[in-house]
């Protein structure tokens, strides 16, 4: 009953579908069959898999506050050398080497919280002031912020409280 309300209710959208619009369709159509049915060569397919691993870990470190290029991860990921902090060097070999082995960590039934408290022990593994906070909920308050050109944090985001997280975990 409650999916009866709420689809008489739903917004209906004013549109004509003109000849226009379904030659575009009929494109679409077409370039996503000729997409699904492209063999990707396989030498293609390393390097495409290899730039997402290396992008999805950049963004993933650099958003917190990682200060690594999108090059010096890439060199990383070929196993060179960089000069760089050792944190932001290691949280990043953390990320590659959790993401180039998911399959690892994929449940075999349920996501669970001793997984994803496993999952954060590997990422953040040698990189935290304290070992302790490996792998464990966070004991303290956190923000997202920045520093302003007169040195004051600005709080762009705030977490909910440390209190609350096993909870919202655990409904997660």
């Amino acid at each position: 009953w409650l999916m009866f309300v709420i689809s008489r209710n739903m917004f209906k959208p004013h549109y004509q579908i003109t000849d226009k619009i379904v030659n575009h369709l009929t494109e679409i159509a077409v370039a996503r069959d000729i997409v699904e049915k492209a063999r990707l060569v396989p030498k293609w397919e390393v390097s495409l898999r290899r730039d997402a691993l290396i992008h999805s870990v950049h963004s993933s470190t650099h958003i917190e506050g990682n200060s690594l290029t999108l090059e010096e991860v890439s060199q990383l990921a070929l196993g060179r050398e960089i000069s760089a902090v050792r944190k932001d060097k290691q949280e990043v070999l953390n990320y590659l080497n959790v993401l180039s082995h998911l399959e690892k960590y994929i449940p075999k039934d349920t996501f669970t919280k001793h997984l994803m408290l496993r999952i954060h022990q590997a990422l953040v593994k040698d990189t935290l002031n304290q070992k302790s906070d490996e792998g464990v909920f966070r004991n303290r308050q956190v923000v997202v912020g920045y520093r302003d050109n007169k040195g004051r944090t600005v709080v762009t985001f705030r977490p909910p409280e440390t209190k609350n997280v096993p909870q919202l975990v655990q409904d997660f």
